[in-house]
């Protein structure tokens, strides 16, 4: 009886059309040249690593972009003994692109709110892969406006 069901799972999940997100994305083919980056470097790094999976070193189409990113920690609240204990993590970006003759601004804004850690390792661990996460959603935000804009 196991092995029917399971037969049975397999088959439905073979054929319930479920496609890769970015499957249709792979058909445009573009290059990014990263002519300027401003503000904040690390994300900029981190949003730039995440674009070059995009990027297409022999592809026709070369867009030049420049990065200008603002990341900010703010306190939100504090205790008793003004020790902070809450903190809003913001990341705003433009993005500059020329896309057939026509300068294209695009503005990224991600935020979160976190509790402080005592452990200042695992703060800065924690704040990083936040910072990632926000470099993820810009790109993903990033490239659903490029596709956007080659479609007109």
């Amino acid at each position: 009886m196991k092995n029917i069901i399971l037969i049975f799972f397999l088959l439905f999940l073979n054929n319930c059309g479920y496609t890769s997100i970015y499957k249709s994305e792979k058909i445009q083919d573009f290059g990014f040249n990263i002519i300027e980056m401003t503000g904040d470097n690390e994300i900029n790094n981190l949003i730039i690593n995440e674009l070059k999976f995009y990027s297409n070193r022999n592809s026709n189409k070369k867009y030049n972009i420049s990065v200008d990113s603002n990341y900010q920690k703010n306190i939100i609240s504090k205790n008793s003994e003004g020790v902070a204990t809450d903190y809003q993590l913001m990341v705003d970006t433009i993005i500059r692109i020329n896309i057939n003759n026509e300068e294209n601004t695009l503005n990224f804004k991600e935020k979160i709110n976190i509790k402080s850690n005592s452990n200042s390792f695992e703060q800065r661990s924690y704040e990083r892969n936040i910072k990632k996460n926000f470099a993820s959603s810009i790109r993903n935000k990033f490239m659903g406006k490029m596709f956007d804009l080659n479609a007109n």
